[in-house]
């Protein structure tokens, strides 16, 4: 009869051992995609209508500067949510104290799948008595359709102006 009082010390001595199974145990949320500004589309300087590129001639000139997001998993995927921040200057050839442009967000791995790419249009207005405007957009949401969270890491997404082949050229050989 030695034994019964051994067993109720035998079920605490397991405690700790069942602790540390996978089940008693949150599992950490797979990571989110990897997120880049690219390169050539990260700045954007618009001139205006006209032969003319010379310093009097920007309307603006804008940066992505940086985002902040998050994404949450289900059983479709993952919806990563992003809001992308600018640095927006007026140029002396703007009129209307506007800056108007459109941004994308893509994933590389669809391609050519027409959901690869979505574009943004923006409009952003300078107050009156300032050439400089720091905007963040309201949060845009992509669907991920991956189920193994593993490989996450693979669905990469850039961001970048929608620029002309000009506008590229000119981005490309001022990083030179």
């Amino acid at each position: 009869m030695k034994l019964r009082p051994l067993l109720p010390f035998a079920a605490l001595a397991l405690v700790p051992a069942l602790a540390s199974c996978s089940v008693f145990q949150k599992k950490e949320p797979p990571p989110c995609p990897p997120v880049y500004i690219l390169g050539d589309a990260g700045t954007l300087t618009k001139y205006k209508d006209g032969k003319g590129r010379d310093l009097t001639d920007v309307e603006f000139e804008a940066e992505i500067t940086g985002f902040q997001g998050d994404c949450k998993y289900d059983e479709k995927g993952a919806l990563v949510e992003i809001q992308v921040s600018f640095s927006i200057k007026r140029g002396p050839g703007d009129a209307d104290r506007k800056a108007e442009f459109t941004y994308f967000a893509a994933v590389p791995l669809f391609y050519p799948a027409k959901d690869a790419k979505a574009e943004f249009p923006l409009s952003v207005e300078f107050p009156q008595a300032t050439n400089y405007v720091r905007y963040t957009d309201e949060p845009l949401v992509l669907r991920i359709p991956v189920k193994d969270s593993d490989i996450i890491q693979n669905y990469e997404i850039y961001l970048g102006f929608q620029a002309t082949q000009e506008q590229l050229e000119r981005n490309r050989q001022g990083r030179k």
